[in-house]
Order: C-alpha cells, then sequence, then structure tokens
C-alpha cells in the first residue's frame, strides 16, 4: 500500500491477520485496506481500463498485485469493523485464487443478460457495442476491479465488487458474491448494497 498517499486525518487500525487498515477522524467511519490479492487483483491489471472518477484517488493507494478494500459497519461507528467483515476478509486473503476463479466465469457468463439489456435501448452512434461473445483475455480489457466491499452480515463471507465497464460508464457493473457463490449481478451499485447480502442471509436462515 502506498501509505505515503493516505489523508493526513486517516487512523491506523492493526488487526490480527490483515494489512493495516486506515479510517477517517470522524463519527462515520469507513475503514479501508490494500489486499495482497495476486489473483482478483488481475481485474486492475496493466491492461484494464483506468479507474472511475471517484474511485481514483484510493487507487492510487493499491500497489501492483494490491486490491482496496473496504469495511464499514452498518451504522457508521464503531472503534474497528464488526467481526464478521474481518471474518470475509481473512476468507478471501485464503481463496483469492477460487474467488478470483468464480468472479470471471460469472461475469463471462453474463454477457447474454449483458447484450439483451443494450439491445433494448438506443445507443450513441459512439457507443460501446457489447460483441456477440468474448472470453476471459477480452474481458479483462474492458473493465476495471476499482474495489471490494466486505458487508457486516452473518453467514457469508460477503464480498461485493465495485467495477469500471466500457459498457455503461455512468453505472459501471458490480457483483455480490457470498464466498465463491453469485448472489447477484448488475450495476456496480450491487456490490455495495448489504441489504443484498442480508436478503440472501435471512433466505437461507442465517441472516441476524
Amino acid at each position: 500500500m502506498h501509505t505515503d498517499q493516505i489523508p493526513p486525518d486517516y487512523l491506523p487500525l492493526s488487526v490480527p491477520g490483515l494489512p493495516t487498515l486506515y479510517g477517517p477522524n470522524s463519527a462515520w467511519r469507513v475503514w479501508l485496506a490494500a489486499l495482497p490479492l495476486p489473483a482478483t487483483s488481475r481485474l486492475r491489471g496493466a491492461g484494464a481500463l483506468a479507474a472511475s472518477k471517484g474511485h481514483a484517488r484510493h487507487d492510487r493507494l493499491a500497489q501492483d498485485g494490491e486490491v482496496i478494500a473496504f469495511f464499514e459497519n452498518d451504522d457508521g461507528s464503531g472503534e474497528q469493523p464488526a467481526p464478521m467483515m474481518i471474518a470475509a476478509a481473512r476468507w478471501l486473503l485464503d481463496h483469492d485464487a477460487a474467488f478470483h476463479r468464480a468472479v470471471v466465469d460469472a461475469m463471462l457468463a453474463d454477457l447474454p443478460r449483458l447484450r439483451a439489456e443494450q439491445d433494448g435501448i438506443v445507443l450513441d452512434d459512439n457507443a460501446f457495442h457489447l460483441p456477440p461473445h468474448w472470453d476471459e483475455q477480452t474481458l479483462l480489457t474492458l473493465i476495471r476491479l476499482n474495489s471490494i466491499t466486505f458487508h457486516p452480515v452473518d453467514g457469508g463471507p460477503y464480498i461485493g465488487l465495485d467495477l469500471r465497464c466500457a459498457w455503461d460508464d455512468e453505472h459501471g457493473y458490480g457483483l455480490m458474491m457470498a464466498g465463491t457463490d453469485v448472489i447477484e449481478t448488475g450495476g456496480a451499485d450491487v456490490g455495495s448494497l448489504s441489504w443484498i447480502a442480508a436478503r440472501h442471509a435471512t433466505s437461507l436462515g442465517t441472516g441476524q
């Protein structure tokens, strides 16, 4: 992590088994860390798009092989993230390759849905048109992982992904994952909405 670029009002937090977390010295605190994820970080590799404008500052904190991760308690309070988010981060560090594979496979399989959505709207002449087919190599040039978010929901690990994508620069692309299981895909906000994770946990009888 490029710690020299961390805002001066951010406080460090040591959590066993994780890199140092940092959060603003304010009543509402969202912790962040740069997690070493060699596989998942390929989604923000050299051939990927640039980070979305609203994520550029945080993206610069991550070194090669790292991914920016956010931890936010539902009420924004607390001296540290809830235990289920810490557990989810540790799980991801241990299952990076399998998680990356599940995410890529989910995105590759989502092409028919994305094409159907695009076929239903009138595109500008200079708009990006989704290809009829794509493989992993092509996909990685059309996206960039902005960040991942851990959610304070029991029964996970619940992990959301926020990506920039060539086919919808306004809304982006997102996934909500329960470990290596895909819960939902859609716009980038899908990865940040904890109620999606909570709804899934409730359906399994594991949520609070």
